[in-house]
């Protein structure tokens, strides 16, 4: 997880300023530095941010791309495409200079890097709007973002603007725009099936029933430790399934506050596996999409730590209230189960 969409609540709107966005220079990676220095003094939870090798570094290797709002000659805004694989990127560490704010300037940028991601054949892209405020998931959804999960937790208690301080882990709501929308072969559990089908039908994905070649089983684990948030892999079913889950659900448990399991929505042992994670206490998250290899996956969550966020989130549209109060119900149901 990233920090990602981040829009000051505090600004007065103004007149919109037209500014330049260009593609960025290695020259750029000190003012870069410089705007973050202005938004978030030194609280920013990625230190390798205020690094402007760091910067050049990870554009070199194509890792991350950057793009600029400059006007007079000065660096105003910076928005970037954060690049997990050849199919799929995040949107992400945007941030405006705190003069130049309400201006208009992320929504120039936001359209530059919807671009972008098209002119290098990206299939989707997504953005992370953390639930301090609605302004991140509202300018999501002007850009045609289709909201498809929320996970709680995601964001800890210690990461804030300056605006906004929590003592609880804070959720993010997860929104897709989709460039390349390939026919899909989905096995969906029957109990999610019904809000997993609407996202999809939103996001104009058809669903044959044409057999996709077999999925390699897949059992891993990894961990943020800064963020202390761990992520199981599911891609159908190891052998041995159950015990090696246990064994690495078990790290997990020591390690992270908030454990997520991603399952391979292309492998006919969705259900079965969705029935045993309920059983562990997972519950609903939401689809994402091209998340692995081009392939889409269910996103179950489990609350390891007592101190998460599910009621303070704020909303800003009619799905994401929709969305909450299921994944709040799926999470009585599981807990029932337990």
């Amino acid at each position: 997880m990233r920090v990602s969409n981040i829009f000051s609540p505090l600004f007065v709107k103004q007149e919109k300023l037209f500014v330049n966005i260009r593609d960025f220079k290695k020259e750029d990676a000190n003012g870069i530095v410089e705007l973050i220095r202005k938004n978030y003094a030194d609280t920013y939870y990625r230190k390798d941010f205020y690094d402007a090798n760091m910067w050049i570094k990870a554009y070199n290797e194509k890792r991350l791309i950057p793009i600029i709002a400059e006007y007079q000659g000065k660096i105003v805004g910076q928005f970037s495409l954060i690049l997990n694989d050849k199919y799929n990127a995040e949107i992400g560490i945007a941030v405006v200079h705190p003069d130049f704010k309400g201006r208009g300037i992320m929504n120039q940028m936001f359209d530059y890097l919807i671009k972008k991601a098209k002119n290098i054949k990206l299939y989707a892209i997504y953005g992370e709007a953390i639930m301090f405020h609605p302004f991140s998931q509202k300018a999501n959804l002007s850009h045609g973002m289709v909201e498809t999960a929320l996970h709680f937790g995601e964001v800890a208690h210690w990461i804030s603007q300056k605006e906004f301080k929590f003592e609880k882990r804070s959720g993010v709501l997860i929104s897709y725009l989709l460039f390349k929308k390939e026919k899909r072969n989905y096995y969906l559990p029957e109990i999610y099936k019904k809000i997993m089908l609407e996202r999809i039908k939103k996001l104009k994905i058809t669903v044959t029933k044409t057999k996709i070649k077999r999925i390699k089983p897949k059992l891993e684990l990894k961990v943020k430790k800064i963020l202390k948030i761990a992520i199981i892999r599911a891609d159908s079913r190891v052998k041995n399934f159950e015990k090696k889950f246990n064994f690495i659900f078990s790290k997990a448990k020591i390690k992270a506050d908030m454990i997520y399991l991603d399952i391979n929505l292309h492998s006919h042992y969705v259900e079965k596996i969705v029935e045993f994670a309920s059983k562990k206490g997972f519950f609903y998250s939401g689809i994402l999409f091209y998340r692995y290899d081009g392939m889409d996956y269910l996103r179950l969550q489990f609350e390891n730590r007592h101190k998460i966020e599910e009621k303070l989130n704020v909303c800003y549209s009619k799905y994401c209230k929709k969305l909450t109060k299921f994944i709040l119900k799926d999470k009585k149901r599981v807990n029932k189960l337990n």
